[in-house]
């Protein structure tokens, strides 16, 4: 049988404990972090090589076994879904929630308040009637709630006797082929 030769083990590596810093206590409290700098050079601007003269930035020497066991089985199993081969189709990303408006225009903030369901709304800052300026309402009084089974509002009375209304112009013509 042939004999096959491994090389022989390196030496364990020797631990660096020069490190950039500010100062010496930021090259020790950020060592994990800091940039090493065995040679004593190669630190950023600012910042000069410290020797960390304590085994805090060093890591203890390799165990057999981990140290940390990990997740443990369970009682009962766990169920995944099933893999599939069907293809994956991109749909577009949603949209964002609309943002509500809480502008609204008024003869003062409490009228623009007051009537903020029936006020013009002016969600730019522009745009309201003559003698009415726009005013952000900072409560949520004017941003409707989820909607009811039936109206809140009865909406206009009937009145005792009749209104006029303008007269019906003819009838649209509907053509058909």
């Amino acid at each position: 049988a042939p004999v096959i030769k491994t090389a022989e083990p390196s030496k364990a590596p020797t631990p660096n404990t020069f490190f950039c810093g500010e100062t010496y206590q930021d090259a020790e409290q950020n060592c994990f972090t800091a940039t090493p700098c065995p040679n004593g050079s190669g630190c950023p601007a600012g910042e000069s090589c410290y020797g960390i003269a304590i085994p805090k930035c060093v890591s203890a020497s390799p165990t057999a076994a981990p140290t940390d066991a990990g997740p443990q089985p369970t009682d009962s199993p766990t169920l995944s879904p099933k893999p599939t081969s069907a293809p994956v189709i991109k749909t577009a990303e949603p949209s964002k929630a609309p943002t509500p408006n809480t502008f609204f225009c008024g003869e003062t903030y409490q009228d623009a308040e007051q009537n903020c369901f029936t006020a013009t709304p002016c969600p730019n800052g522009s745009g309201c009637p003559a003698g009415e300026s726009c005013y952000g309402i900072a409560i949520p009084k004017c941003v409707s709630a989820s909607p009811t089974a039936a109206p809140t509002d009865a909406g206009p009375q009937p009145t005792d006797s009749p209104t006029l209304s303008p007269k019906p112009t003819s009838a649209p013509v509907i053509k058909t082929a």
